[in-house]
């Protein structure tokens, strides 16, 4: 039975929140981290503290998460975030585009992680890891939180229609026009909250397996005692009927070994590519679109390459990887490949087609992988290749974080 603790959040003022809210640290690059974080008050100066350095630095460098520390302090004299009295846990509402999706913020268990009662489905990389604990480890705080999600369950969602009829405690918006806010819930509703979280079977990592992985080895490596706040990392628990799943896309740089007509004919022992007028997003499991030598295709599999196919093998990731990316283009591993990126579909069908219109080989626009299949693939134990959901709105930062003194 997974544990959610109430915690005593650091978090802004109301009136700072609007200021404060950021997006999170991982949807951007250096330079669009710099721009959205002009404001001297926002949480970026925090999550993405090599703003405030020279170029020269590096953004893993030890030097970024010093200077994370002293903003983080620097927020706390100014009376930008205070520390909560009491623990409790909250119900945070995420609007975008008409959507909302509510979450329960509170604290996860370290031990509740290592015994796969918070369940994963992909595998995370060392260097990844390594910045973001010494992130923790430094800033003395989970700064951000990571996204689970869990089969929706009835007493929770009564809990979250009453409390979500009041006013929230903090307000604000993000520069892609998500709407964040936070309601605290009363010593009642945390507590009837927390048993019927404890009433599930399992946790899934939804977003945010380094996060976790880096929270985990923080809490394991300092002194262990049992009211020791580093036994917990940060979360938000989002029932999986609010989630959002979208396509996370492939765009290959170059051709390798190959050329696109030789591509296109090998490509078409393994699907149906038929030529499209206009972009076209794939309507069924077992379909893409792509994008090679400006015009888009849509693409099918042919039944006898998914036929016995079972999870994980038989997502629209996996296929496309063992019957396309490794064959034809030659990319065996696209966790190291430099020939490959990941473009999540928040950015559409367009930035993949500028990128080939502009000396990429070609892209691909995928099905999107659904929260059914992350949670059946991680009941079975099983990994996803990587970059295989991609899940709208990302979770803003800067509402609340967990500091690991007492």
């Amino acid at each position: 039975m997974p544990k959610l603790r109430p915690f005593r959040a650091l978090r802004p003022t109301s009136e700072a929140a609007p200021r404060v809210v950021a997006l999170p640290y991982d949807v951007m690059n250096r330079q669009e981290a710099a721009a959205q974080g002009k404001d001297p008050d926002s949480y970026l100066h925090i999550t993405r503290a090599e703003i405030d350095l020279p170029l020269s630095v590096d953004q893993h460098a030890d030097q970024v998460h010093e200077q994370a520390a002293a903003n983080l302090a620097d927020f706390i004299d100014r009376g930008i975030l205070i520390r909560e009295d009491h623990p409790c846990l909250y119900l945070y509402r995420e609007t975008w585009q008409g959507a909302a999706q509510v979450g329960i913020v509170g604290c996860a268990q370290v031990a509740d992680y290592q015994n796969g009662i918070i369940e994963r489905h992909e595998k995370t990389l060392a260097i990844k890891e390594a910045d973001r604990i010494k992130h923790f480890d430094r800033v003395n705080a989970h700064t951000e939180p990571v996204f689970l999600t869990y089969r929706a369950n009835k007493k929770i969602d009564e809990i979250t229609a009453r409390v979500i009829k009041e006013k929230p405690l903090l307000t604000g918006e993000t520069l892609d026009g998500t709407c964040h806010e936070l309601w605290p819930l009363s010593a009642a509703d945390t507590a009837l909250a927390a048993r019927a979280l404890e009433a599930l079977d399992y946790f899934y990592i939804a977003d945010g397996h380094h996060r976790s992985a880096s929270a985990a080895k923080v809490g394991l490596s300092r002194t262990q005692r049992l009211d020791a706040p580093w036994n917990e990392f940060l979360v938000v628990a989002v029932p999986d009927h609010d989630l959002r799943c979208l396509p996370y896309n492939r765009l290959v740089l170059d051709w390798g070994d190959t050329n696109p007509k030789q591509f296109l004919a090998d490509l078409a022992q393994v699907a149906v590519i038929t030529e499209l007028g206009e972009f076209a997003p794939p309507e069924k499991p077992g379909a893409f679109s792509m994008y090679l030598g400006g015009k888009w295709y849509a693409c099918s599999f042919h039944p006898a390459v998914i036929a016995g196919k079972e999870l994980p093998d038989s997502l629209d990731v996996s296929l496309l990887q063992e019957k396309v990316l490794s064959p034809l283009l030659g990319i065996t591993d696209p966790r190291t490949s430099e020939r490959i990126e990941f473009v999540g579909g928040i950015r559409g069908d367009g930035e993949l087609k500028e990128s080939v219109d502009n000396g990429a080989a070609c892209a691909f626009y995928m099905y999107p992988t659904q929260i059914a299949q992350v949670m059946k693939v991680a009941d079975a134990g099983e990994v996803m290749p990587p970059k295989s959901t991609w899940f709208e709105p990302k979770l803003g930062s800067g509402l609340f974080a967990h500091p690991l003194w007492d």
